[in-house]
């Protein structure tokens, strides 16, 4: 009984006409461009009648309430343009890149780093947004030169480790760190900064130079030889180099290296100064005091052989001679003084 009385409903026209209505409707939702055209249809038949509802459509005086009898008759156009209208985002970017892609320009993104956000890069990889972090960059570094050299270390840091995280690739930045770190006493630090500098660029002898001081501030000669020898294959002809090297190799205990490298840093005289500075930092006095007498045997009027000369002299005893050195020291850099303040103005300008 019950499907003899659906049949006999479906046979009044009226349904049957709903029914079939709502097929083409359907079956015209599901293709996109029927379906877009239709919405769009709708959707200006409705404007037709400007009402504003509840929902927030448009209003040709927003000043007005809403208007019962628009609401009705407009009701209809937006009912069956919601049932046109679906959420095809994607086929509709698919549509316009299809259609517009060769007409843009492809924009390859940029990650710094340092974790920073994407950067937007043109066809060279340079962008505004980098260019002014470089800018940011070098301005913290400016500063931070100023307050080391004011002797404010932290203040340097804090400016340092700020510019090498808008410019991960800031190589004299993370150099200058470095030197901080060694002012501190923070050596391992230090080294790790010299080396981050040395990754961005490998054949600084600067850098180089300094790594290997740093290892030397900490009596691991050994590998502060590794380092100026790096440094020297860059610049074979480093005086500075050679003169800490050998001092490098004189606190390993291998005079004979050190001296080939003292003499091509500071000649005869100066190879013989250092080499009796080494041994008197190693308690070796009697070896530092034959270095230092032939130092002064090659050049009678060297100050720094006196002075040190003097002090040996002192601290083994032999303090009659110490009294003379002292002596010939103080007439000879009260001569010098005088000699400085005699030199022509001319030159001071």
């Amino acid at each position: 009984m019950a499907w003899q009385n659906i049949l006999r409903t479906l046979r009044t026209p009226l349904i049957t006409g709903f029914i079939i209505a709502a097929v083409v409707m359907a079956s015209l939702a599901a293709v996109p461009s029927v379906r877009t055209r239709v919405v769009a249809q709708l959707d200006s038949g409705a404007n037709l009648f400007l009402f504003e509802d509840e929902d927030g459509e448009a209003n040709s005086d927003p000043a007005k309430k809403p208007n019962g009898f628009k609401r009705v008759v407009g009701a209809p156009f937006r009912a069956v343009a919601r049932l046109f209208r679906r959420k095809d985002n994607n086929m509709a970017m698919k549509k316009v890149s299809d259609k517009d892609l060769e007409k843009m320009k492809i924009v390859p993104l940029n990650r710094a780093q340092n974790g920073m956000a994407d950067q937007i890069a043109d066809a060279n990889g340079t962008t505004k947004e980098v260019s002014t972090a470089e800018v940011a960059a070098q301005t913290l570094f400016e500063e931070a030169v100023e307050l080391h050299d004011k002797g404010r270390t932290d203040g340097a840091i804090e400016k340092l480790v700020a510019a090498t995280v808008l410019q991960a690739n800031f190589a004299e930045a993370y150099n200058l760190l470095a030197v901080c770190y060694d002012e501190k006493g923070q050596y391992a630090t230090a080294q790790e900064e010299y080396k981050r500098a040395l990754k961005i660029e490998p054949a600084n002898a600067r850098f180089l130079n300094n790594l290997g001081y740093s290892y030397y501030l900490t009596n691991d000669f050994g590998n502060a030889v590794k380092w100026y020898n790096k440094g020297l294959k860059v610049t074979p002809n480093d005086r500075r180099m050679h003169n800490n090297i050998g001092l490098a190799y004189g606190r390993k205990g291998d005079y004979n290296k050190a001296k080939e490298h003292f003499i091509i840093a500071v000649g005869d005289v100066g190879a013989n100064l250092n080499l009796g500075y080494v041994y008197s930092q190693q308690g070796k006095f009697d070896d530092a005091i034959k270095h230092y007498e032939m130092a002064l045997t090659a050049q009678p009027g060297s100050l720094p052989a006196l002075s040190n000369l003097a002090q040996l002299y002192e601290r083994t005893g032999r303090l009659r001679e110490a009294a003379t050195l002292n002596q010939q020291y103080k007439k000879l850099s009260t001569s010098a003084q005088q000699k400085d303040q005699t030199a022509d103005p001319d030159l001071d300008q």
